[in-house]
């Protein structure tokens, strides 16, 4: 890759895409306006050759983290945006590293949700938005794999807290628990989440058997992947449960050094995060950058000589 300059912006710029970040966080972070900022993206997009912010992480993982895509190569790999480079990149670093910015799009109160939202007429209040802030750290730590966040969130005393006003997080905090091994806690918060004796909103019955088959995949059983599987290809399962499941399925499957079982895994999230980008741009959103796309104006109605007359 032909070596580029860039100033010390440039390069902060990029380590914030590389992290998720929007170009409101950028402009946040950096002190700009997030009109200015566009403007400096887009100016950075042409410099280093690039069409949007996917395609600017690439650039910018490629050249700091080039071992994942010499490792990608060396399995005779393309280089260019195959899923086969993203499946590979995913197992070199994390499917929170490999995705980038896409990781936005999808999961607990994605980009999908927020513009669904808006659109609807509704807002982000402060519960709304730490309850957003809690499942977007939950998803955070599931991409990147650090099951300890689970740890530390159950000692806290945070579990409770998610049982009684958000039992989905609850349910993706007992996934982290188990991925990391911590059966005595995993098993306490799923027996709290399968409780009977609830009286305020639980789980879903699909969350439940997440949990089992994460569980029985875990534990070595072919049902358990099976059933994960079975999850990811349902119609019926909601797009959020269906992204957590390809993502457990793709550490089960890493944990039990199947390789291209992964690659498919992080793949078919790789997918999902592609399909959520075209419904934004179906709502009229650019979620890399643009202005968003404006409703087409009507044409004027042109009268012929006799109309004209009758309109007088």
């Amino acid at each position: 890759m032909k070596e580029t300059m860039l100033d010390a912006r440039s390069e902060r710029m990029l380590e914030l895409l590389s992290q998720g970040g929007s170009s409101r966080d950028l402009a946040v972070s950096l002190g700009y306006q997030e009109g200015t900022m566009r403007v400096y993206l887009h100016h950075l997009y042409r410099k280093i050759g690039v069409a949007n912010k996917t395609e600017a992480v690439v650039w910018y993982l490629r050249r700091e983290k080039p071992e994942a895509f010499a490792s990608a190569q060396a399995r005779g790999v393309s280089s260019e945006g195959s899923h086969d480079l993203f499946g590979d990149m995913a197992l070199d670093e994390d499917l929170f590293t490999a995705l980038g910015a896409m990781g936005r799009l999808i999961g607990p109160y994605g980009r999908v949700w927020e513009v669904g939202l808006r659109l609807k007429g509704g807002e982000v209040d402060e519960a709304a938005r730490q309850r957003r802030d809690s499942a977007r750290g939950l998803w955070r730590a599931l991409l990147k794999g650090e099951w300890m966040f689970g740890k530390r969130l159950h000692d806290a005393g945070k579990g409770e807290g998610l049982l009684l006003d958000a039992p989905s997080e609850a349910v993706l905090l007992a996934a982290l628990l188990l991925m990391g091994g911590y059966s005595d806690a995993a098993d306490r918060l799923i027996a709290q989440i399968t409780s009977k004796r609830r009286v305020r909103p639980s789980a879903a019955p699909r969350e439940v058997t997440l949990l089992r088959a994460l569980d029985g995949a875990l534990d070595g059983k072919q049902e358990g992947h099976a059933a994960l599987r079975e999850l990811v290809a349902e119609r019926g399962t909601p797009p959020v449960l269906k992204q957590v499941a390809m993502a457990l399925l793709f550490h089960a499957r890493v944990a039990r050094k199947d390789e291209e079982g992964a690659r498919e895994a992080a793949n078919a999230l790789w997918g999902e995060a592609e399909t959520a980008r075209r419904e934004l741009e179906a709502m009229g959103e650019r979620p890399f950058g643009g202005r968003r796309q404006a409703s087409p104006a009507k044409a004027p109605v042109r009268r012929n000589s006799r109309e004209k007359a009758v309109a007088r």
